[in-house]
């Protein structure tokens, strides 16, 4: 019998995992469904501690995202949301609201279309978590990168 965690659960041997292969057929866990519940020993929980990152970004840059390894689902709920220039405003007003109120969220990554869409309800928000990041999305990088660089210009004006 494998040493018990301080979690509960086992720890797996190589010899265990061979024996399970073995009565698998010698077949590895991808190729047979019987040995997929033997390999669901493992499972993770939520730590409380943890923030996690939510996205409301238009479909580029929430993909993006999820392919860094952003993308988290329990419960129905899903950290992310796609926004295209049909989704209506009120369902990216909940979603944000939704985010917004989470306890485990720590940062809110929104593009900049999106931003100009929750301007008002982004504005009434003053908490500390989570913390509202904008980036900018392909169609929206110039003017992004325009407005970027007469904020700069501003500031160093005004240190003079």
């Amino acid at each position: 019998m494998a040493p018990n965690r301080k979690d509960g659960k086992k720890n797996i041997t190589e010899k265990q995992e061979a024996k399970m292969l073995a009565e698998a057929g010698g077949k590895s866990a991808s190729d047979s469904d019987a040995s997929d519940t033997e390999w669901q020993m493992v499972q993770f929980v939520d730590d409380p501690n943890v923030l996690r990152v939510a996205i409301i970004a238009c479909p580029e840059v929430t993909l993006g995202f999820l392919l860094c390894g952003v993308g988290y689902q329990k419960d129905r709920f899903r950290n992310y949301m796609m926004v295209e220039s049909e989704t209506p405003q009120e369902d990216v007003e909940q979603f944000f609201l939704t985010v917004y109120r989470r306890s485990n969220i720590g940062i809110v990554i929104i593009d900049y279309d999106t931003v100009k869409r929750l301007r008002t309800m982004m504005q009434r928000c003053s908490q500390l978590l989570p913390v509202l990041v904008t980036v900018p999305n392909k169609s929206s990088l110039i003017t992004y990168l325009d407005k970027k660089e007469r904020n700069r210009r501003l500031r160093q004006r005004d240190a003079y």
